[in-house]
């Protein structure tokens, strides 16, 4: 195979542990602040890609997610690193929630340990990425699709007609496994790309561990299973629970990730060892007579490689309230929070840590959108052949990521948020109507899901037909 027609690409890692005492993801919940131990190393892995024209680096990190300032940090520390322009890189978040805080927020003790760790965290992605472009080979790309049940609905009513965190078997749900193999040339697995809609919090308030949740159990899993590395890049998950959430068993988190691994893999290997088609080459005379096959698998196009960032307006929220009263209500539940803990008082504790928890989520909103009126996602496209990659800076809703799969001109389409930074949940029209949790802690206004969705497939055509335009080389 001539270097001219075949992709190249190769994956780096690094272990990212913070040190011990950081502050905890901070669920509203937690009687906690600082994490207690590790139960699961955290990775940040690096997939580099390359046409031998231009270079794209992929990261997934078993981080909750970085702020646009962070992402963008990030990605000039790469990007310094390796000469790969900042516009070429893509950094997506597992979205565990018991990862360690990453932003400031109502978590004060053990905050100190997260800006220095931060930095390691973007120095040890850095020389992931190296060890990735120092051993770039070609390969061959695979995909094929599964499903997996470990996903439900959260967006759920009590019987009182409250709209919780919780589990809507009615409601809509997206449970497709997109699966994208790079094997080298001697059949050796490079990396597998998995895509899946679930948020990352089995593990919920009572854990006091710090862990990659049910993503970091799949990494595992396929590696053992299929060989390489794998990458595991969180789909349209802002509707999307774990079927077992919030709770402080361990085994849990291991069993459904467990369950999707396998999955995964079973994909995986699929594609190398189960034909699509066969062409018959000879009958070999034995004791019966035998049929020899030249075997036909799955391998779609995987050139040209282009890169795309498309900044989409949307509209913003303009029912919030004045940020001197949420900050006047939120000190006010701090100072109830140093009362209760210094009386003793579990029951005023419980209560003054989640609505301070809420008031701190709505301030941090108010003080993001300042006056605008719209802003501007961002939205990354990696195109290699009749793969897309494609994601953005938020949290969307499964239906939006289906309609975007379902109608887009490539085959196999990988959509992601939680990447390159983080604007909050953006819920289709029809959800945002309904209220509740992702809707109330959102910045986005009345349609903004819409246009996003039809701006995406916009894009989408138009680098179709531009790879159509030039099957063989990038520009």
């Amino acid at each position: 195979m001539r270097s001219d027609t075949c992709l190249f690409a190769a994956t780096g890692r690094r272990c990212i542990n913070p040190p011990m005492g950081i502050a905890h993801q901070g669920w509203g919940a937690q009687r906690h602040e600082r994490a207690e131990g590790i139960d699961l190393d955290l990775w940040t892995t690096a997939l580099a890609l390359s046409d031998q024209s231009s270079k794209v680096i992929i990261l997934d990190l078993d981080l909750i997610f970085l702020s646009g300032e962070g992402a963008n940090r990030l990605r000039s520390v790469i990007s310094a690193a390796t000469g790969v322009p900042a516009e070429c890189i893509r950094c997506s978040w597992t979205h565990s929630h018991s990862s360690p805080v990453t932003d400031k927020t109502w978590v004060q003790k053990g905050y100190d340990l997260v800006p220095p760790w931060l930095e390691a965290v973007n120095d040890l992605s850095a020389q992931a990425a190296c060890e990735a472009l120092s051993n770039l080979q070609p390969v061959e790309v695979y995909a094929g699709r599964g499903e997996c049940l470990i996903n439900i609905n959260r967006r759920a009513l009590t019987a009182e007609g409250r709209l919780i965190c919780g589990k809507n078997r009615e409601g809509s749900s997206d449970h497709e496994v997109l699966v994208v193999k790079l094997d080298g040339l001697n059949g050796k697995t490079v990396a597998t790309l998995v895509n899946y809609a679930c948020h990352p919090t089995v593990l919920g308030p009572p854990n006091r561990l710090v862990t990659p949740d049910y993503p970091g159990v799949v990494k595992r899993i396929v590696e053992d299973a299929v060989g390489g590395r794998c990458l595991f890049l969180l789909g349209a998950a802002g509707d999307q629970g774990p079927i077992q959430g919030y709770l402080d068993d361990l085994s849990v988190y291991k069993s459904l990730g467990a369950i999707l691994g396998h999955e995964v893999a079973k994909v995986a290997l699929s594609l190398s060892y189960i034909p699509a088609g066969e062409t018959l080459r000879e009958v070999l005379e034995s004791g019966a007579p035998l049929g020899i096959y030249d075997e036909h698998f799955l391998k779609v196009s995987s050139l040209p490689l282009k890169v795309t960032t498309r900044e989409i307006l949307v509209p913003l929220r303009t029912d919030l309230p004045e940020a001197t009263v949420v900050s006047g209500t939120l000190r006010s539940w701090q100072k109830t929070i140093e009362v209760a803990r210094a009386h003793g008082d579990d029951q005023a504790l419980r209560e003054a840590i989640f609505m301070g928890r809420r008031s701190d989520i709505l301030l941090r909103l108010i003080e993001r959108l300042g006056t605008q009126t719209e802003l501007a996602v961002e939205t990354q496209f990696i195109c290699t052949g009749d793969v897309a990659l494609v994601s953005c800076n938020f949290e969307p809703f499964s239906k939006t990521g289906f309609e975007i799969k379902r109608h887009s001109p490539f085959p196999v389409t990988l959509f992601s948020g939680y990447s390159n930074g983080y604007l909050g949940y953006m819920a289709t029209s029809e959800e945002r109507r309904l209220g509740g949790y992702e809707v109330e802690a959102s910045p986005f206004g009345e349609g903004a899901a819409e246009i996003f969705q039809r701006q995406v497939l916009v894009t989408l055509h138009e680098l179709r037909s531009m790879s159509e335009e030039s099957p063989i080389r990038s520009t």
